[in-house]
């Protein structure tokens, strides 16, 4: 096991005690994105095929639907009603925790809402859409009616809109734009505040800080007290990473490497 000594990592925070990072499972793949669920599960898209692992690097199940083109995102904060996204075609497909259809695809289209560029999963089975035609969030129920609306954030906020990574966590929608950072808005649409953390792509939220990564580091903003952290990595060169629990997963540029932590 490769042993690495750096900042403790836990799910709600990271300390200033020294912890012991063993490298426990590398998976071979040379992937678009990954992301993780709440029990340390690992979510690979390459192209248009979906792969779930478990916390050490064993494969459980794969996914794939040719006739849709490439996964452009995979939400999996509800463990058993995945949302994936096609934004090419604009269709969404729900999968259960073996990634098996729940349904068939959805069409944003045929339900009005186009030029869907953005979506996330949203309490009670409901879905977050940015739509770029308005520049505006929209929130769907589960029966796909409209709930909430924020009009034209542009207008309002008096900002460009760019973005390109959308989320709910927490009774909160993170919205990033990196021009001007990640807009955060309550779960009926009202603006929050603008965290100035500006010109990344993806974050992580965890309890009150918002992991990014930059220049090979992670950092960490507290979104209360606005104080900002940085950690050093146990690889210099990495694209992408998630905190789930106490482990650590890395993308590099061919292998998602999975680390666990011990004091």
């Amino acid at each position: 096991m490769k042993k690495l000594f750096i900042l403790f990592l836990s799910i709600s925070t990271w300390s200033s005690a020294q912890s012991t990072f063993n490298l426990i499972a590398t998976i071979p793949v040379k992937a678009d994105f990954f992301t993780t669920d709440k029990q340390g599960n690992i979510y690979i898209v390459k192209a248009n095929e979906l792969s779930k692992y478990n916390r050490t690097g064993k494969l459980l199940y794969k996914y794939s639907n040719k006739n849709l083109g490439n996964i452009d995102f995979v939400d999996v904060s509800n463990m058993l009603r995945l949302l994936v996204f096609y934004k090419n075609f604009s269709q969404v497909v729900f999968l259960d925790n073996t990634l098996t259809l729940s349904a068939e695809p959805v069409s944003l289209d045929k339900m009005g809402f186009q030029q869907t560029q953005l979506i996330c999963s949203s309490y009670n089975n409901g879905m977050w859409l940015y739509n770029q035609q308005n520049l505006e969030l929209v929130r769907i129920d589960q029966t796909f009616s409209k709930t909430q609306q924020t009009g034209n954030l542009s207008l309002l906020l008096h900002i460009y809109l760019q973005p390109v990574y959308l989320l709910e966590y927490d009774n909160k929608v993170y919205l990033n734009n990196p021009s001007t950072g990640i807009l955060i808005f309550d779960i009926y649409g009202t603006y929050y505040k603008t965290m100035p953390v500006k010109n990344i792509q993806s974050f992580q939220p965890v309890g009150n800080q918002i992991y990014y990564t930059t220049d090979n580091r992670i950092k960490a903003y507290n979104i209360k007290t606005t104080e900002e952290l940085q950690f050093e990595m146990p690889e210099t060169e990495f694209q992408n990473f998630r905190i789930e629990m106490d482990i650590l997963i890395l993308q590099a540029n061919k292998s998602i490497m999975i680390y666990s932590s011990q004091k």
